[in-house]
């Protein structure tokens, strides 16, 4: 982490700590959850753009959704999660900090809760599950993503390996990079979304439905 990082996590080291609390829990089970400048940017595009429904792909312990709702009580999020170790602690989580009105978990596989989700149309989209499946979860739940929403992928970078994958040798790891290469590119040519990538932590793209002005 180079000096400029830590400047600017020394910055927002006020974001909500309570939540925040739980990053040392995620570290030390080895738990991957949203990386704090990611996060950060996030929150202030959530301010921005004022979603009050979000859908989330991927809970793990629920601090994301939390973050995510902490912004205004006005917001709603809809998050899916099939690890049952994560949907137990995640729940505790949301007793602890006091979000179970906010947040709705869907338990099962992100591939297959398409119609436990689709009573409502959401503001905004957050994917960060498996890297593999994330254009099939863009296909999937961006039919529920209202005009001019916005969906945000998270891990696009995948360890700094997508822009070099000549230092991978390791086949399965090379075989995932290659899924998220092919992820950013079908993304970046997507007719009906403008996408922007954005060199933070391990990468973030932010895509708009029907952006064209």
């Amino acid at each position: 982490m180079d000096k400029n990082q830590l400047y600017l996590l020394d910055l927002h080291k006020q974001t909500d700590a309570n939540i925040e609390s739980l990053r040392a829990y995620a570290e030390s089970n080895n738990v991957p959850i949203v990386d704090r400048i990611t996060l950060e940017m996030i929150k202030q595009l959530i301010r921005i753009h004022k979603p009050y429904e979000i859908l989330e792909i991927g809970t793990a312990i629920g601090y994301s959704s939390m973050q995510f709702a902490s912004v205004s009580p006005k917001i709603q999020v809809t998050t899916i999660e099939r690890d049952e170790t994560m949907l137990v602690q995640a729940q505790k989580n949301r007793e602890i900090f006091n979000y179970q009105n906010q947040i709705r978990q869907i338990e099962g596989n992100a591939l297959e809760q398409v119609d436990s989700v689709n009573d409502k149309m959401y503001d905004m989209i957050f994917i960060d599950a498996a890297k593999a499946q994330s254009q099939k979860f863009f296909e999937l739940y961006t039919p529920l993503l209202k005009d001019g929403g916005i969906v945000i992928t998270d891990n696009v970078l995948y360890h700094g390996f997508v822009s070099d994958i000549g230092v991978v040798r390791n086949r399965n790891v090379r075989q995932m990079v290659k899924k998220v290469q092919s992820y950013n590119d079908w993304l970046m040519n997507h007719e009906d979304f403008t996408t922007n990538f954005l060199n933070i932590d391990d990468g973030l793209a932010i895509s708009i439905k029907g952006a064209s002005l």
